[in-house]
């Protein structure tokens, strides 16, 4: 496994998110997972928008994230969460992108 760095800089108050990729996804991405730093006022959707393009273009549809996906931030279901673009990143370390069909 190989990890991708994707930053904007590295100042005070940014620290590193997991983002795990699974299914088909991870044949668009060719990684398993991406680094992300990330700060703390940036939402999850702030976020997958620094995704590489084939990527992204996958996870989001119209700006949202598709509804193709389960998405979970630290084990929970970003439903329980809040909206994409008001969920906080703020003591978040691992997020899991979940394509609905994704085999066994």
């Amino acid at each position: 496994m190989r990890s991708m760095r994707l930053s904007e800089g590295a100042s005070g108050g940014r620290f590193k998110v997991r983002i795990r990729i699974f299914g088909p996804l991870r044949e668009v991405s060719r990684e398993d997972f991406f680094e992300v730093d990330a700060g703390e006022n940036e939402s999850l959707i702030d976020v997958l928008r620094r995704l590489p393009e084939p990527l992204r273009e996958r996870i989001l549809e119209n700006g949202e994230i598709s509804p193709e996906l389960l998405v979970l931030i630290d084990g929970v279901e970003i439903s329980c969460l809040g909206k994409p673009d008001e969920i906080s990143l703020k003591d978040v370390r691992e997020i899991h992108m979940v394509p609905v069909i994704h085999g066994g």
